[in-house]
């Protein structure tokens, strides 16, 4: 497992994509999958009018880091280097496929805010409390959950 950067290369018109990942290996697997099966995107947003083959893209490791901070701070540095009409990506940002960074204090903030709310909290706890069926195996007289029971302890008691 490597963390780092990674460039996907489509040799005949060199246009390449740069990502980061905590693990390249399997970034990469999912990518080439991606090609195969001609899902989701075709990697890079590459497929303008056609059907690619994986034997038409070079799939590189570009630098091994310590940390995914480091990959990530590597690709946008590689990024903003190379911006231009020869990258696939979307904005000289990392951070997945939208190319834009999320400000998560936003996000945590607003939960903050929601959970210092007492009612909110009343109104989740409550949603949480009655669904819950109990259900006791005839064979061991153990207690639980009926769908997690029914799922996994009744065609497997030991008893």
């Amino acid at each position: 497992m490597t963390i780092g950067v990674y460039a996907i290369i489509h040799k005949k018109s060199r246009k390449s994509y740069i990502g980061s990942s905590a693990n390249v290996e399997r970034r990469l697997t999912i990518h080439k999958s991606y090609i195969k099966t001609q899902s989701k995107f075709v990697p890079i947003g590459i497929k303008e009018d056609g059907v690619f083959d994986v034997e038409e893209f070079e799939f590189k490791i570009l630098r091994a880091t310590n940390s995914l901070d480091a990959a990530r701070e590597l690709e946008t540095a590689a990024l903003e280097c190379f911006w231009d009409g020869n990258l696939y990506n979307k904005s000289p940002h990392s951070n997945g496929s939208t190319g834009t960074k999320r400000d998560s204090a936003a996000y945590v903030f607003g939960s903050q805010k929601r959970l210092a709310d007492e009612s909110f909290r009343k109104r989740l706890s409550d949603a949480c409390k009655g669904k819950r069926e109990i259900v006791t195996c005839p064979h061991c007289g153990l207690s639980g959950g009926g769908g997690n029971m029914r799922r996994y302890h009744f065609d497997n008691c030991k008893k």
